[in-house]
Parts: C-alpha cells; sequence; structure tokens
C-alpha cells in the first residue's frame, strides 16, 4: 500500500513539473528582440518553422527542405540523422486572437 502512495504522489509530482509550453509557437513579432532571432520553432510541425520579417506583422510559416527538421537551438533546418527533439518554449510575445 505504501508503495501504490509513494507511486501515486511521484505521478502527481512529475504532471504537475512537467508544465511545457503547448503553443505551436508562433510569435507575436512584437518585439526588437523577436526582429533579430528571427526564427522560431513550429512546435506542432518539426518540418517548418516560423519567422518574423516586420515588427507587429504576423510571423510567416516557412518549411524546411524534404528530408530535414527544425532545430531551435540550432536556429536551423538539419537532416533527420542530427535533428533531436526539444522542450517547447513560449515565444518572447504570443500572437493576438
Amino acid at each position: 500500500m505504501k508503495l501504490q502512495v509513494t507511486v501515486c504522489c511521484l505521478l502527481v509530482f512529475v504532471c504537475c513539473a512537467v508544465d511545457a509550453y503547448s503553443g505551436n509557437g508562433q510569435p507575436g513579432c512584437k518585439t526588437q528582440m523577436e526582429l533579430e532571432i528571427s526564427v522560431f520553432r513550429n512546435n506542432w510541425d518539426a518540418t517548418s518553422y516560423w519567422k518574423c520579417d516586420e515588427l507587429n506583422a504576423p510571423a510567416t510559416q516557412m518549411k524546411c527542405p524534404d528530408e530535414m527538421g527544425f532545430v531551435d537551438s540550432l536556429k536551423n533546418c538539419v537532416s533527420w540523422d542530427e535533428w533531436e527533439w526539444e522542450t517547447p518554449v513560449a515565444p518572447l510575445s504570443e500572437v493576438d486572437e
């Protein structure tokens, strides 16, 4: 019984601790920093990314070349052999709904 309670408590803790951003990652392009960074991961499609070209204008969805995925830490498309999953992060600003 103690083991079951311990496991349940551990699962609750893990579920609460894993509070990863779950949006698609589209930035609002509302800050100068977003224009300087320019490209952001599309959290829902590893073969594409978002690009900020203009302040306060919607980000454009861009596609990686065939057989490639976008790696946010590298800010670049890489072959699937090099691609690794990364934890999603919220953009600096979000799109107004």
